[in-house]
Order: C-alpha cells, then structure tokens, then sequence
C-alpha cells in the first residue's frame, strides 16, 4: 500500500479568552495544550531550557463523537477526530471497530475561528464545527471570558431522515495530582440547556486548581446525560455500546462523585428531514481563580469580578451568545472579506492567536504578555512589546496603557532595591564608592548610609541610573528582571508617544511625562561617554561579553546574544525617532524649554548619526570612537527607528537617499535563500556560521561568532517588520516577497499559530499588524482625530479591515471612468474626526477635480487642503461621528 504522507500541523487556533488561558483545536480534531488551570507552562517556566510542564488535561480530556441512523439502517458511529485505538476510551479495531475516529478532517484556522469539516465515507451528511471563544476588538470583557463554544452544524443531503446524537465527553482534571481528593459531579437542568457541573474536593491552597470548578454545557434540555463515567476502557466499552443502541445515555443520576478520575458526558439527540440544517451547540467554561506568581502572591483573573464560578460564566455565555457568536465572527469576516491576497490576512490572523495564549490578566487588571512560551523569559519584555504590541494598542487600547504604565511604575530610582547594583555597575562610580567605604566600613552595613554614600557617588560622578526603564517582569508583578538595555529607554519613549497618538489620552501622556524625561535624560546623561548625543553601548553588552569584572550589564539590546559596542545604528536609529517624539510630547503638554532642548539635541544626534556610521551603502552595525573599533555588519533591524517613525507619522530619521540604499543593501546581503531574512551579515567577509561553522566576529573584538547565533538566524517579527518598513517605502513587491516567505515556511512546518524566537508563541510576530497598515496606507491620530487612508496596493479596487482606538471597519476604495469611491464604515465602536487623507486619482487641482463628502447618506460641508504626493486631506467643518450608522463615503469626480 502506497502512502503519501504529510505532518499533521503541531499548533492550532487556541480557544480561551484574554487572560484565561487556553487550550488549542488541531486539525487532528484533537485538543491540546491544557493551560486554562494556572499550570505551567502558561504560569511560567516554559523557556525552552525548562521543564515547566504541569499536565492537568491531555488530548483525550474532551471529545466530540456522532452517532447516526438512517430508517432500517443499522447506526453508525465516528469520534470527531482521528484514531482506531485509545484504551482509556475503551475502543480499538479487534473489541469495538465500529468506534474509530473519522476518515479525514477540513480544518480552515481563521482567528479567532477553527472551522473542522469530516469527511467519511459513510457519513453522507455534511457535518462541521464552528469553535471559538468570544474575540470581539475594543470589547475587553466580552474578549475576556474563560469559555469555549462549539457550534456543530448539520445538513442532511439525503432523501430520507436521519436520526443524529451528538455526544460530548469532559474530564474532570481538578485536583489531578493530588491523593485522595474527591471529584464532584453535578447535572444542571435549566429550560434552554443541560449541564454538568464539575467541582473537587479535598485540594490544597497550594494547587494551582484550588477553588476550581468547570461546567460542560448543550443548548438541548432534554439531553441525556452521565454525571460520573470513570475513566477506565471497559466503563468507555459499556458507555459506547449503550449510545450506539438508542443514540441516547441512560444514567438518571443527577449528582455523583468519585476517588478515581472520571468523566461527564452530554447527548443531544435529533432528527432531520431530507434537506434540513439543524446546530447543535455545546459550551465549556471554567473558572479558576487561584492563580499565584512565581513569588508565591495571589494575582487571580479579572474574570474573578465578573463571575462567582463556573455556572455563572455559562450562565452569562448562554444568555449572550447570540451576541457573542455575531460579533466574534464579524470581526473575523472584516478581516477575511479583503481584496488583499488570502495568505496575507491569514498570516496577520495567526499571530493575533498570542493575544489569548500568552496574556495575563489578573485581578486587579494588570495585563502582560509573554515573551514567548507562553511562559517563557518574561511578561511584558519592554524590549519585544515595542513590536509585539501594535496591534494590542489598536484593538485594546486601555490594556496597553495599563501595560505600559506597569512598567512606568517600575522605572529605576534611588528608592529601588536595585538601585545600588546599577549605580556600581559604572565602573567610575565604584571607585568613588569604594573610597567612601575605605573611610566608613559602616556604610556596607548600614541601610540609611548606604543609600547616602550611593546618592554622593552619583553627585559627584553625574552618572546617576536613576531613569532606567525595565526589561521584564519574571512571572510576577512585583519585581523586574533587569534595567540592563539601553534601547529600553527610547522605546518606552516612543511607546507612550505611539498610544498617546492613536488614543488621544491627555491624562495618560501627562501620567508618564515626567518617567519619559526621565528615561531620555539618562541616557545623555549616563550612557553618551563621547558626547555624541545618542545612545552608547557599553560593555557588556550582550551575553556571550560577560566577562568577570564587567558582570553588571548596562548596554544590551534586544538582540540580547549579538553584542554591540560603542553607538549602534539599530538603537541610535530608535533614537532619533524618540527624539521627535518626545518633542512633539513635550509641544502638547506645552514644555516648551524642554522641547527646544530636545530639538537641537536631535540636530546634532542626527549628523553624528550619519558621521559615525554611514558606510556609502547602509549603516554600519556600530562604532566606538573610544577605542576606535567598529563593525561592518550588515543588520537587517538598522532602520527600526524609521519603521517606527512612519507608522506614528514622525519625520525621516536621516536623508531618503539613505534609506532607501540601505533597504536594498538589506535585501541583497541578508535574504537568504531557502532560510529567510536573517537578522545580520557581513558582506566583505562573505561567511557565516551557518555555512563555515564557528568563527571569531569580523571586528577585532575577537567574540564568539557562533551557529545558531542571532545575527544568523530570522526572526519572523524582525522579517515582519522589515517587510512593511519595505511596504511604506516604496518596495511593496520585496515586502511582500518577505512576508509570505515566513508565512509558507511556518505552514509547511505546521507552525502556523506558534512563531518561534525565545520559546514559542513569540510576542514579536504580532508586529505583522503593521504590515497590513502599511498595505493599507493606514495612519491615526486620536489627539488631533484625523485619520489618513492612502492604500499602496490595488488602487482601483481596494478593501480592508482598519482598527482604530478600539473601533474597526472596513475601507474600501474604487476607481472607475472619471471617479474615486472612498468609504469609511465601522461595525464596532465610535470614532470622532476631524478630518480623513486620502489619495486623489489624480494630480489635485480645484478646477478640475469635484469632490463630494457624505456622513449617513447626508452631505456634509468640508475644505480641502492638497498636500504632498497628491494627498488631500478633507477637513469637515464639523466633528464627525462615525459609528456603525454613519459611513463616510467620499467621491472624487473629474
């Protein structure tokens, strides 16, 4: 027998809420990865160098199974999934052969739906599942909520009826590791649904599943159901026999418990006529709120303030799922209905997968999201959410702020416990210290002396930390990890800057403005020895340079195994972008000494920028005018700090001529065929690590240059972003080469809901976000509510999803004969406007060209003002409210 086999996809559309966890839907019909109970690896320890795995639940804690019956036909019955044999499940092919799972499965993952087709060649009916939690962009709560629905829809193609049950079978994993605990099962009957509610007793404060309880649920009242089948073959065996006679379960018992694991099952059992189409739904919420961080604190789920338990999420499901179902899928139909190539908006969909895999929300409403994992290196890794979190300011725009002003609330200062280890990490600090202690011993001992003897040091030396901004949080939210990067500091800046722009929150930005001086005054400060005004990369400064004396790290980024010395193209680029931005922060709060001491920093930081490091063709990886050393690498990230100006609208950080050198530089040095777009090269070497095996880098500094290194390897959020920073520059064919290399290199390795970097489910790939703005010609600014569509592709005939402030649409353009059709129209959310840029057809002159501006059908008055590249933006006499009744349609006529 011949076989022509391929891999089963290793990741699936994750099911579970913003903060929940989650457990995925393969297209085996399978479920895995369980981490809805507070276990590891979603609690922490999933960094590939652990072995943070804690299993409550395997792929056989749920299962979904058919049982059909045509008029003197025997009944037929198929698992929704795959497999012949599973001996806990009581079946295989030499004691019950007609229990086996179908023959194959359609699965189209969508995010946030998982839409599952069997196929077998006896079931001649067409059977699909629709699954999902709630994802509805701009609604917190309702995005939120520790549920997953399964809609199964079903159409009868014959000529004659059928009877159909549709059985559903949980375990109860509470208390799993835990002696002698007692599962407690419970059957609910309301007027609209049946349901088994599943409990514990018996555990321990200590386990992650403590106060724990999960409710499996069908939209029938009359199912029949078995509270309590232990989870042994022979109970399967006898439970498998008694469906396949009536379709039907036979227990009565409406409440049991048990010492040994055990399942609760429900049956739904119909008919259909020749042609009718019925669904049959099933819902499994869960509620456990004894989440605890890695320092042993209780920081619970923000469902905690919404429900009491597990029934009340059902029960608040059931009662909203006619909502909950339209807008979940509302959202996925504006992004898929697009003019835009399939693979493109599937690729952004994949990644927003990270949102409900790798997010904590706790109690108190803390948000963080994984670095990667979920579980791995930390939450909220500022460095990784300076790309990871575009999408998360758009769609949730307060949990981004809440992220952001968690980590402002961690920002160094003299109070700090670390404080003492960054002041020392300056070598010429710790001689003056030193001195200090040679005088007075008791200053070692003393906390209050201590603490004056630092704060002298740092007067005498001007090299106070004070400022620094923080990398992580390591699995809880009362400490950080490390204030060791130096590309922190300019990224927070343009991180309070990007969500100030695209909410318009004048109390947010008044919030942060003094941590954000702060931020950029450390770094003139403390980390510009030669007086470049930007950034200096001391070292260490990346982790294959710690050295013995030089263990106190100040100058990594987040090429974290790539050192840098001297000032790097990546982070002054960064830089420079910060600048503007914090001038133009410091203009709206009306600092005006502070903006103008800004601005000309910005002037000189610029020529230095271009002096230092400009090679002719790109910029050089970096440059140390103390030692006179410098690298010639060619970086793939070096213009990270134009990528991040064009998409908040700040100006170019150095000439056009430039960048659009080095774009090409980057193209033809560092795409590599069959691999990718590799963060890094050297072009006068010629070698790599990859191809000639270990060597020394090629910049006299005489480190490690190893296979495997990151300068090496592609990093799919690097590859994203550089992808639409080419989209916004003019190279929209080259990015979007870039762009679908990563996407059919993950799909063809079943990875393509799971990005791998540090870990898996990596934060950086949401990035991929600005890769549709950037198609789209996308731009926001909340603060002066003006919105700006300028689409680089597909001019004349254009559709695609936008989010704005937590508010989405759609916007299409159309252009035919002697006109241009662009409207605006929302379906969730509201947005004010002042006014909307848009592209004219043609070279904009008054006498030539008539355009006409309507809100809900009805004209409204306006001025244009023409700006460059045939940009006009419409201004509206009026503020415009757009919402979901009032579209914006605007025509061009000439």
């Amino acid at each position: 027998m011949r076989h022509v086999v391929k891999p089963i996809p290793e990741s699936g559309i994750p099911l579970g809420g913003i903060g929940t966890g989650s457990f995925e839907i393969r297209p085996d019909g399978k479920f895995y990865e369980w981490q809805i109970f507070n276990n590891k690896p979603w609690r922490c320890g999933g960094a590939p160098w652990e072995d943070g795995k804690e299993e409550y639940m395997d792929p056989n804690g749920l299962l979904f199974a058919i049982r059909w019956k045509f008029e003197n036909d025997e009944s037929l019955i198929r698992l929704l999934r795959f497999g012949y044999v599973d001996a806990e499940l009581g079946y295989d092919l030499y004691t019950l052969p007609w229990v086996k799972g179908v023959e194959s499965i359609e699965y189209v993952g969508e995010y946030p739906l998982a839409k599952l087709r069997f196929i077998d060649p006896l079931l001649t009916m067409d059977f699909e599942l629709e699954a999902f939690s709630p994802f509805i962009v701009g609604d917190v709560k309702n995005s939120s909520i520790p549920t997953a629905i399964f809609v199964f829809r079903i159409r009868n193609t014959t000529d004659k009826a059928v009877e159909v049950s549709l059985l559903s079978c949980l375990k109860n994993p509470i208390g799993k590791p835990i002696s002698n605990r007692k599962y407690v099962q419970r059957v609910v009957k309301k007027l609209d649904r049946a349901s088994i509610y599943m409990t514990a007793e018996g555990i321990p404060e200590t386990d992650p599943t403590y106060r724990g309880s999960m409710v499996l649920t069908v939209l029938d009242p009359s199912a029949s159901f078995e509270p309590c089948l232990p989870a042994k073959g022979q109970s399967f065996k006898r439970m498998w026999v008694d469906f396949k006679s009536d379709g039907c379960l036979s227990s009565k018992a409406l409440e049991a418990s048990s010492l040994e694991s055990v399942y609760g099952l429900l049956c739904s059992k119909t008919t259909l006529k020749p042609g009718e189409v019925k669904e049959v739904t099933f819902i499994l919420s869960w509620f456990f709120p004894n989440h605890i961080d890695t320092r042993g604190n209780f920081i619970g789920h923000m469902y905690e303030n919404w429900f009491k338990d597990a029934l009340e999420v059902d029960a608040y499901v059931v009662e909203n799922l006619g909502m909950l179902r339209r807008m979940t899928e509302c959202f996925h139909k504006t992004l898929y209905d697009t003019s835009l190539d399939y693979w493109i908006v599937d690729a952004v969909s994949a990644q927003l997968t990270t949102i409900a895999k790798s997010s904590f929300y706790s109690k108190d409403g803390t948000f963080a999201v994984w670095e990667g994992g979920p579980g791995c290196c930390g939450l909220e890794t500022l460095d990784v959410t300076f790309y990871g979190s575009i999408p998360i300011a758009l769609f949730f725009p307060e949990l981004e702020k809440a992220q952001l002003k968690l980590t402002a609330n961690f920002q160094l200062n003299s109070e700090n416990p670390r404080y003492e280890e960054y002041v020392l990490g300056f070598p010429e600090n710790r001689i003056v210290f030193a001195k200090k202690a040679l005088k007075n011993p008791r200053i070692l001992s003393d906390p209050d002396m201590l603490r004056k003897a630092l704060l002298e040091t740092v007067e005498e030396t001007g090299l106070d930390p004070k400022g620094r901004i923080p990398h992580l949080f390591p699995g809880t939210f009362k400490e950080v990890d490390a204030y060791h990067m130096v590309d922190l500091m300019p990224k927070y800046a343009l991180l309070v800057y990007r969500d100030y722009l695209w909410t318009g929150d004048g109390d947010y930005l008044k919030r942060l403005w003094k941590s954000v001086k702060e931020a950029l005054d450390n770094v003139l400060k403390t980390m510009d020895p030669a007086d470049r005004k930007l950034p200096y990369h001391y070292a260490p400064s990346g982790f294959e340079f710690m050295r013995g004396v030089l263990s106190t790290p100040m100058g990594f980024q987040t090429y974290d195994v790539w050192s840098f010395l001297g000032y790097s193209a990546y982070v002054c680029g960064i830089w420079l972008a910060a600048l503007e931005a914090v001038q133009r922060m410091a203009e709206a709060l009306e600092d005006k000494d502070y903006a103008s001491k800004i601005k000309v920093i910005r002037e000189e930081a610029l020529k230095n920028f271009n002096d230092m490091l400009w090679n002719g063709e790109y910029f050089n990886l970096w440059s140390d005018p103390l030692s006179g050393l410098k690298d010639e690498g060619c970086m793939t990230d070096q213009l990270c700090g134009q990528w991040y100006a064009n998409l908040t609208g700040l100006s170019p950080i150095c000439e056009k001529d430039k960048i659009l050198s080095t774009l090409k530089a980057i193209l033809k040095y560092n795409m590599k065929f069959d691999e990718g777009l590799i963060n890094g090269s050297y072009p006068k070497v010629g070698k790599r690590p990859a191809l000639n095996g270990d060597m020394a880098y090629p910049n006299e500094v005489g480190m490690p240059w190893t296979v495997g290194s990151q300068p090496d390897t592609p990093w799919t959020g690097t590859e994203y972003a550089f992808a639409s920073l080419l989209i916004q520059e003019g190279f929209v064919d080259e990015g979007l080469t870039i762009a679908k290399n990563v996407y059919e290199r993950y799909a063809k390795a079943g990875l393509t809901w799971n990005h791998l970097e540090c870990g898996g489910h990596y934060y950086r790939a949401m990035d991929i976000w600005a890769l549709l703005m950037a198609l789209e010609g996308f731009g926001y600014n909340a603060a002066e509510e003006r919105i700006i569509f300028t689409p680089r592709v597909l001019k004349g005939s254009f559709k695609a999803i936008f989010v704005a402030n937590g508010a989405w649409g759609t916007f299409i353009q159309r252009r035919g004969g002697n006109s241009q059709q662009n409207v605006v129209k929302l379906n969730y959310g509201e947005l004010n406007l002042k006014s909307i840029v848009l592209e004219s057809p043609l070279k904009f002159e008054a006498d030539k060209v008539k355009v006409e501006i309507s809100v809900a059908e009805r004209a409204v008055e306006a001025y244009l003002k023409p700006k460059e590249n045939d940009l006009i933006e419409i201004i509206f006499k009026k503020t415009i409210s757009l919402t979901p009744e009032r579209t914006i349609t605007v025509t061009f006529s000439f």
